[in-house]
């Protein structure tokens, strides 16, 4: 079991600020890693971020979910379980004095994010880009930054991990998966989106739109193999939205600045989309991303939003 120096230290200097937040719901939301829509009403917003995760209700102030304020860096929901959610990260400070652990690997959460359990690569893996496959009855791919570095697909019905080798793939900024068990995976890079046929194993470029530009974020809709979203950092790009798989791409119209690009992204149920920016911006749309609202502006909810 690896715990890096920086790992230790990123906790350390957290914690004084998690510490003091354990008490009502948070003032403001930063550092959002990741988003997620309950699938039994896409009204209610889980947001992962830097200190815990945060429900956002229409009309109601921002709440935690659980009394854990990890660090969530890698965030991504079951489609179509509600409740089942992965994540992985750094350990509040609390947690981290108990445990001495500063990467939390892969962590499961049965109850919608209350309660957290590490199941893989505990005191290793520091996933920074997570997905979650229905390819051999479930798998989660990730890719961390801290030893062992690269892609990793773990098998939930098990939790074993297996190490890919990644050919042609130079890193992940973003990963998704198609709810078709025998769909793709894709991958958001700093040179493009890249495809993988093959569960991880072989990469190539996704020509077109996103091809040679520096793709933030990517996400499948959850239901809707066919339809994809993908956030390619170019002024006349933006957001961008496939529906055939990810062949053909065409804009939304919605961009962020290039100081602030889209950083996490979630797609359905039904129409709902919603995006989190750099500056802790997030947008919500209800028509599949031709219309817009902003919900929380530079961290900050906005008052009558819904």
């Amino acid at each position: 079991m690896r715990t890096s120096r920086l790992a230790i230290a990123l906790v350390l200097a957290l914690g004084a600020a998690a510490e003091g937040q354990h008490g009502g719901g948070p003032a403001e939301i930063h550092h959002i890693h990741g988003l997620a829509l309950d699938a039994r009403d896409p009204e209610i917003l889980l947001v992962a971020t830097h200190t815990g995760l945060v429900r956002l209700r229409p009309g109601a102030p921002p709440e935690w979910v659980g009394a854990h304020r990890f660090d969530l860096m890698g965030f991504t929901p079951h489609p179509g379980r509600p409740d089942l959610v992965f994540a992985s990260g750094h350990p509040d400070l609390a947690t981290y004095r108990k445990e001495g652990v500063g990467n939390l690997g892969l962590l499961v959460s049965r109850d919608g994010g209350r309660t957290w359990r590490s199941v893989a690569l505990r005191g290793d893996a520091d996933f920074h880009a997570l997905t979650y496959s229905p390819r051999d009855g479930g798998q989660i791919y990730g890719w961390s930054v801290s030893p062992p570095t690269g892609l990793h697909r773990i098998a939930t019905t098990t939790w074993a991990v297996t190490s890919l080798p990644t050919r042609g793939l130079p890193g992940a900024l973003a990963l998704a998966a198609s709810p078709d068990p025998a769909g793709p995976l894709l991958a958001g890079t700093k040179a493009g989106l890249m495809v993988s046929p093959d569960g991880g194993a072989t990469w190539t470029a996704v020509v077109g739109a996103v091809s040679g530009v520096p793709v933030t974020a990517v996400a499948f809709h959850a239901a809707d193999p066919r339809r994809v979203y993908a956030y390619a950092l170019r002024a006349d790009l933006g957001l961008l939205v496939s529906r055939d798989g990810g062949t053909t791409w065409a804009p939304t119209g919605f961009a962020a600045g290039a100081d602030a690009p889209v950083v996490a992204l979630v797609a359905g149920p039904g129409e709902h989309v919603v995006v989190a920016t750099g500056r802790a911006d997030v947008f919500r749309s209800r028509d599949g991303g031709r219309a817009w609202q902003r919900v929380v502006e530079g961290g900050r909810p906005v008052a009558g939003a819904r």
